[in-house]
């Protein structure tokens, strides 16, 4: 089973499988849960076995605490993880620092301890204002370089 980009389903689903307690696609798959990200030097290749990928998913198994290293692609595709919208969220900020993170990107780096708990209340109040005081951008821009800095340094 190849989709229309060459990601192969079964070699993944394989794969993920060998590696999850639930030998039921179904199942298997609500083991895993996505644990970082990071943006690969050199162009790597996916478990399904497509390359290259650049945009890279740590995911976790919650049962026994298996790791791989999945595409972004089919961590949404055929995982339901919605990664795609955290690296839109990194990509929206390094095009422009005056730019907030989205809801997903604000939620995961709050979760990973890469903001505090008044950066997220800040990021939440104010990102969909597109007007902000000297201050509240200022503070918005030293969030945005400090979610930049900390996945440039060792991904998430």
């Amino acid at each position: 089973m190849v989709d229309e980009g060459g990601h192969n389903f079964k070699r993944l689903r394989d794969k993920i499988l060998a590696r999850s307690q639930a030998q039921d696609w179904d199942l298997a798959k609500k083991e895993w849960k996505l644990v970082g990200i990071y943006e690969a030097d050199e162009p790597d290749t996916c478990l399904c076995g497509h390359t290259p990928i650049i945009e890279v998913c740590v995911l976790a198994n919650t049962l026994n605490g298996s790791r791989v290293e999945v595409g972004n692609r089919c961590v949404k595709r055929f995982l339901g993880l919605r990664s795609d919208l955290i690296f839109a969220g990194l990509k929206r900020i390094r095009e422009d620092s005056s730019k907030s993170l989205n809801a997903d990107a604000t939620v995961f780096f709050y979760e990973k301890g890469v903001i505090t708990p008044w950066e997220y209340k800040f990021q939440s109040d104010t990102m969909l204002k597109r007007v902000l005081s000297g201050k509240q951008l200022q503070t918005r821009q030293n969030i945005n370089r400090k979610v930049l800095d900390h996945l440039s340094r060792r991904g998430i």
